[in-house]
């Protein structure tokens, strides 16, 4: 039986009335949602218990009570369902959301100081300090970055980006990097919760890249890899050196052709080569299909799967209209969903197991013998999909991991859309619930390294890092 579920289902109705937000209607409604139909939900209230809950609610109610800010809501909804799980769910404004918030908000642009930048160039070709300022480059935007006191500030050069003028400030920086504040492009202001410095020519706020333009220095080959790891989205490899292939994966999301592609140019350089490097930093999550490619490389032993099972609830279930009604659905496919819908519509209320069985098991007809040892390289942004892989590759006796632990958001799945009433969200939970529940939970705890790389170490030398440790293994 072959399934696939694309689940992404708008459930609801729009209302164009309200220009402010209100949040209390929207977690009243957001609560019956989440208890009548997510998969996570009545383990983690077992778990916790229905006094610590009840407190819960009670707090967030007198929270959203006086709320007419959208993201303030949105907030406020999001700390809701972090007493269930931190990941695995959504909420996301709708256009119109958008627009009544926009009109609701005026924020003015924080100018920097007139200075002349001519001479601003001048003073940094004789600097010796090793830091920040400089002329970086985004986009259409080049920024100056000037050191002011202890503040480091970002402000616009120029531009053809149609939402910021020349002196705009783009962002200030405390002097060890540590805090700050980055500027929407309607200049609200927002708490900067990561920035790195790396190589003297990155600079990373959040998830935004600056290059440096001025003064010139030599770009490390790690740091011109690390650029292309945060900024083109694209799956690539190359031979690193005589004894490692280097695996770039951004995505297993509608990205099957271009691994499968890309694996399909490598595989002779490694199937004749030591070691495999596959980094699957910021790699969130997407298809299980799409890492299939990968198995044979780690493939030593057979790989069991622990399966899911459906929370049938009728709004659960009416994705199958979506899915039998798709022009791309093939009439086996058709059959094969009306008969899913069905036993789950016999079952209300209940947790189905739709495929038959609790586990399987992969087996091969062969183990390579190259590559000899596999380091797969994870952090804090990888989940779903990504961490069901690490599931299944922490089976081989090949691979090692490096890095930090996982986000931890695969024990509830297959996320589907609702669309709240007044128009304003549209919130995304799961209906599906692992087997592996309540035994072996990776949700919030993460799956762990087999080598931390510690902040000692910066991000754009994890590779070379995973690399050398590699070298004392043949």
């Amino acid at each position: 039986m072959k399934l696939f579920f694309p689940f992404l289902l708008l459930m609801g109705t729009m209302s164009i009335q309200a220009q402010n937000c209100n949040c209390k209607e929207n977690y009243e409604w957001t609560k019956k949602t989440f208890e009548e139909n997510d998969a996570g939900y009545r383990h983690i209230l077992d778990t916790k218990g229905r006094t610590a809950y009840d407190l819960h609610n009670k707090i967030t109610n007198d929270k959203v009570t006086n709320i007419t800010d959208f993201y303030q809501c949105k907030a406020a909804l999001e700390e809701w369902i972090k007493f269930f799980r931190t990941d695995h769910f959504r909420f996301t404004l709708t256009d119109k959301a958008v627009k009544n918030q926009l009109n609701s908000e005026h924020f003015q642009p924080v100018k920097q100081k007139a200075f002349n930048i001519e001479q601003f160039k001048k003073t940094l070709a004789t600097s010796k300090e090793d830091n920040i300022e400089g002329i970086w480059s985004r986009g259409s935007n080049l920024i100056a970055v000037k050191k002011e006191g202890n503040t480091f500030v970002g402000s616009i050069v120029n531009t053809q980006n149609k939402d910021w003028n020349k002196d705009d400030i783009l962002f200030s920086l405390n002097q060890d990097l540590k805090s700050g504040t980055y500027y929407q492009k309607n200049f609200k202001p927002v708490p900067v919760k990561k920035a790195l410095y790396l190589g003297k020519n990155l600079l990373q706020i959040d998830d935004a890249v600056f290059q440096r333009s001025y003064p010139s220095f030599t770009y490390q080959d790690n740091t011109k890899e690390y650029n292309q790891i945060k900024t083109s989205g694209k799956t690539f490899g190359y031979k690193k050196d005589d004894n490692t292939v280097y695996l770039r994966i951004p995505a297993f999301h509608q990205n099957k052709k271009a691994i499968d592609s890309t694996l399909a140019s490598l595989d002779n350089l490694i199937a004749s080569t030591p070691n495999l490097i596959i980094d699957l930093r910021d790699c969130q999550g997407g298809q299980d299909s799409n890492y299939q490619g990968l198995i044979k490389y780690l493939y030593t032993n057979p790989i069991r799967t622990v399966m899911t099972e459906m929370y049938s609830t009728p709004q659960n279930n009416k994705i199958w209209d979506t899915l039998i009604n798709s022009s791309d659905t093939d009439a086996e496919d058709k059959e094969t969903y009306k008969k899913i819908q069905s036993t789950l519509n016999s079952k209300l209320g209940q947790f189905v197991n739709i495929y038959g069985k609790d586990v399987t098991v992969s087996k091969k007809d062969q183990v390579l013998p190259f590559p000899k040892n596999v380091a797969i390289i994870i952090h804090e942004n990888n989940f779903s999909t990504t961490e069901q892989f690490i599931l299944l590759a922490k089976q081989s006796r090949k691979v090692k991991f490096f890095g930090r632990k996982t986000g931890g958001a695969v024990d509830v799945s297959n996320m589907i859309e609702a669309t709240s009433p007044s128009g304003d969200f549209v919130f995304e939970y799961c209906i599906s619930r692992s087997l592996r529940i309540p035994e072996f939970p990776v949700d919030d705890l993460g799956i762990h390294p087999d080598f931390y790389i510690d902040k000692t170490i910066p991000e754009d030398q994890w590779v070379d890092f995973t690399s050398n440790t590699m070298k004392n293994w043949n």
